[in-house]
């Protein structure tokens, strides 16, 4: 019988504490923000950059942004891409796969922002300070978490099936083989909350780089 792994699973061998850090430190360099969600929608992590819009609409309708949000990761699970979202009133979220082998464990979730040809209001953009992005920026943003997540995708389930999980380093979550040397060096500095300036000064290189 096949076991099936969950996000807590893959969170106990990744680390919580790195895996906030990285999130937390992704989402203030970016100012946007992100999240890690279990196949059912329930948080792995705290939010951060929560936006305050979100949570005004999802309190008043509930049930509503859980179906669509409950139908944003059933298309990502079927399609087992990242998928770009927008909600009905023109705020948009990233959702990317997490995977553990060939099986999907958790999601990342980045939003909410807009891009410049939203149509929200210019009073709702500036009263819950909603990000707002050229569509090329939210491509870059989406492309780099996109691949840093890749880098989560280890193989541990021999290990965790062997009872090996408890003598692997907390620490472990690069993979050396997917990122050049320089990109390992950003991706560490990230998760030990580095900012984009102090990753350009540690590293020397342009801050537009990081």
């Amino acid at each position: 019988m096949t076991k099936h792994y969950t996000g807590k699973n893959w969170l106990e061998i990744v680390g919580k504490e790195k895996l906030q850090t990285f999130q937390d430190t992704f989402a203030q360099n970016h100012n946007i923000g992100l999240s890690f969600l279990d196949t059912k929608g329930e948080p792995l992590t705290v939010s951060a950059q929560t936006s305050l819009l979100c949570h005004k609409i999802q309190l008043k309708n509930d049930k509503h942004c859980s179906a669509e949000h409950q139908m944003a990761r059933e298309k990502v699970a079927s399609t087992k891409e990242a998928q770009f979202f927008s909600c009905n009133i023109g705020v948009s979220y990233l959702l990317c796969p997490v995977f553990w082998g060939e099986e999907i464990v958790a999601y990342a979730q980045v939003g909410c922002f807009i891009s410049e040809e939203s149509t929200l209001p210019e009073k709702y953009i500036k009263e819950f300070n909603i990000p707002v992005f050229p569509t090329k920026d939210i491509k870059a943003i989406g492309d780099l978490l996109i691949r840093i997540i890749k880098l989560l995708n280890i193989n541990y389930k021999k290990a965790y099936e062997a009872g090996l999980s408890e003598r692997m380093p907390k620490s472990t979550v690069v993979d050396d083989a997917r990122l050049s040397n320089r990109e390992q060096q950003v991706v560490g500095l990230l998760c030990e909350g580095f900012n984009n300036k102090q990753i350009s000064e540690n590293l020397v290189i342009s801050e537009k780089t990081c």
